[in-house]
């Protein structure tokens, strides 16, 4: 999966409509794209999961996070007959601060 996507932190919440809008990724499993509603995004995986429920600031660094999630839905957004296990490996970069300026999706992997 050579095909990346970012998303970079500008103080305000981005919709995540468009975090992916330009991102297209293939299911390693049975090869059809990943629609937008299956990739996971920066609000789900650094605010929900490290901010909210965890209270993890990860400071300066550059972290690679691997994030596991369901292909669910095909690429019209319908659910799938037989959804599978998926892993994203993604590139998480924070200030200073502990906020997170760049959120970058490198590739998924079967599970």
């Amino acid at each position: 999966m050579s095909r990346k996507t970012e998303e970079k932190r500008s103080g305000t919440n981005r919709d995540s409509d468009q975090d992916h809008k330009n991102a297209r990724f293939v299911c390693p499993v049975c090869r059809k794209p990943l629609h937008k509603n299956n990739l996971v995004d920066a609000k789900s995986v650094v605010e929900d999961n490290l901010y909210f429920v965890g209270g993890v600031r990860i400071v300066g660094s550059h972290v690679q996070l691997y994030c596991n999630f369901q292909h669910r839905y095909d690429e019209e957004g319908i659910t799938m007959d037989n959804p599978h296990k998926l892993t994203a490996v993604i590139n998480v970069y924070f200030d200073r601060s502990g906020d997170y300026i760049q959120f970058e999706i490198l590739e998924i992997l079967a599970e």
